[in-house]
């Protein structure tokens, strides 16, 4: 539902069948997170539409091919995660937000090496029905040593 500007969030009341649908993006995302976490991306295919439009700077073609890519960073281990890193890596949902056809997911890869720092991820996943027909991703090293006191993931 698109916001007319001054409109603060509270005033707008979302029926409880837009209410659901957010959940289920929100759900549907957060599952194709998971399944990357679990090195197992192919799986998560079916949740796009087979045109979906993908973002992704440094990916040339759509999902098919940004999932290729993600298995091959998986296969080269930590070393394809962060240069120079040798320490398995956790991805854990920190964030979930929905609002009309747009679910944001921000993400944390994280290491037992502190010294490794991780990552930090927004995902932003755009719906048509129950498919996602576009996807963003952008990413953020966490440095071992942040000068802002909140640090990444506090």
């Amino acid at each position: 539902m698109p916001r007319i500007f001054g409109e603060r969030m509270s005033d707008l009341k979302p029926s409880e069948s837009s209410e659901k649908s957010a959940d289920t993006r929100k759900d549907i995302a957060v599952k194709f997170l998971n399944l990357i976490g679990a090195g197992r991306p192919k799986e998560g295919l079916h949740f796009f539409a087979p045109a979906c439009k993908t973002h992704n700077p440094y990916v040339t073609g759509g999902m098919n091919e940004l999932v290729d890519a993600m298995i091959e960073v998986q296969k080269k281990g930590a070393e394809g995660i962060i240069k120079g890193s040798r320490a398995d890596f956790k991805l854990v949902v920190r964030h979930v937000l929905a609002e009309g056809d747009f679910v944001a997911v921000h993400t944390q890869l994280s290491s037992p090496d502190p010294r490794d720092g991780g990552l930090r991820q927004v995902h932003l996943f755009r719906f048509s029905a129950d498919k996602i027909v576009e996807y963003w991703d952008i990413t953020q090293q966490v440095p071992e040593k942040a000068p802002n006191a909140a640090a990444a993931f506090s």
